[in-house]
């Protein structure tokens, strides 16, 4: 019986059949689709297999990213409320902020701390950066500079937040700030609309800029030196490392509707979603290449 099992197993590998030992192990990338009306969040296997739904709340969900633990996500949702899913339960936990219109909410390598953009005035000029306990208490407002702050990414050792800054020009710029002292600083200037900043652990960024007149997407690494990934006359953005820095994954409209399409850096991009009403903003999450800090 056992050889007739070892046989069998050998004979689907020559078919070229892939096998999951767990498939639960695989789900290690997460995104949002259309679905039913709203804005939902998905988890898959990087290929593109074992797609699920993880919620169905009545309302759009904007902003995700992956605990360290892998089995929850923190989820923004349009409406200004941060809130925990397990991706197995699929309970939806809200996380209490005593502050109204948070946005744009992403977790710390290490699980502990939020950061957030919010305006408490709607005014573009008083929309800041701000980091809190994922309790979400001990509030502390982390930049105080004109223009718009928004869409922070923490640094893989959770040293920096990065964010994108500008005004009503065409330049939307990449800054960051210490968690640790609050120093700012500008990391790109005067360029056109930089979006969707991403870091690999050897902290090379990926990002998305319309620098050629299309959304491409970009990486720098850490001399600073740029190189243009893709070259589409589809908006390609929201790119996300794989764990070993050699693929990346990002959403296209190069189908006609924005799907989510996976990309070795020195092959052409595949797609792996086909939601008829789209799918956005993917997050692989890094298993244990990411630091518990």
């Amino acid at each position: 019986m056992k050889k007739t099992l070892i046989i069998l197993v050998l004979l689907l590998q020559g078919c070229g059949l892939k096998r999951y030992s767990n498939a639960a192990e695989d789900i290690s990338l997460a995104y949002l689709a259309r679905t039913d009306n709203f804005w939902q969040v998905w988890v898959m296997s990087p290929s593109g297999e074992n797609k699920t739904q993880v919620t169905h709340s009545n309302f759009d969900k904007t902003y995700l990213s992956w605990f360290p633990d892998g089995e929850n996500l923190l989820i923004s949702g349009n409406e200004g409320s941060i809130f925990k899913v397990n991706i197995k339960t699929k309970r939806e936990s809200v996380i209490n902020v005593p502050l109204e219109g948070v946005i744009d909410a992403k977790i710390s390598p290490n699980g502990n701390k939020i950061a957030f953009s919010l305006s408490v005035a709607n005014s573009r000029d008083n929309n800041h950066i701000w980091m809190m306990d994922v309790s979400g208490n001990n509030l502390v407002k982390m930049t105080n500079i004109g223009g718009l702050q928004h869409e922070p990414v923490w640094s893989p050792d959770g040293a920096w937040i990065y964010f994108l800054s500008g005004d009503t020009s065409q330049n939307h710029d990449i800054w960051r700030v210490s968690t640790s002292t609050k120093q700012v600083e500008q990391i790109t200037v005067d360029q056109l609309y930089h979006f969707d900043v991403a870091f690999s652990e050897n902290n090379k960024m990926l990002y998305s800029n319309n620098r050629t007149g299309n959304y491409e997407i970009w990486v720098r690494d850490k001399n600073g030196k740029d190189e243009q990934l893709t070259n589409n006359s589809a908006i390609d953005a929201r790119p996300t490392w794989s764990p070993d820095a050699k693929e990346i994954i990002f959403e296209s409209s190069r189908a006609g509707v924005i799907n989510i399409w996976r990309k070795a850096l020195n092959k052409p991009a595949v797609q792996i979603t086909y939601h008829k009403d789209g799918a956005r903003f993917p997050v692989w999450w890094y298993g244990n290449k990411r630091r518990a800090l």
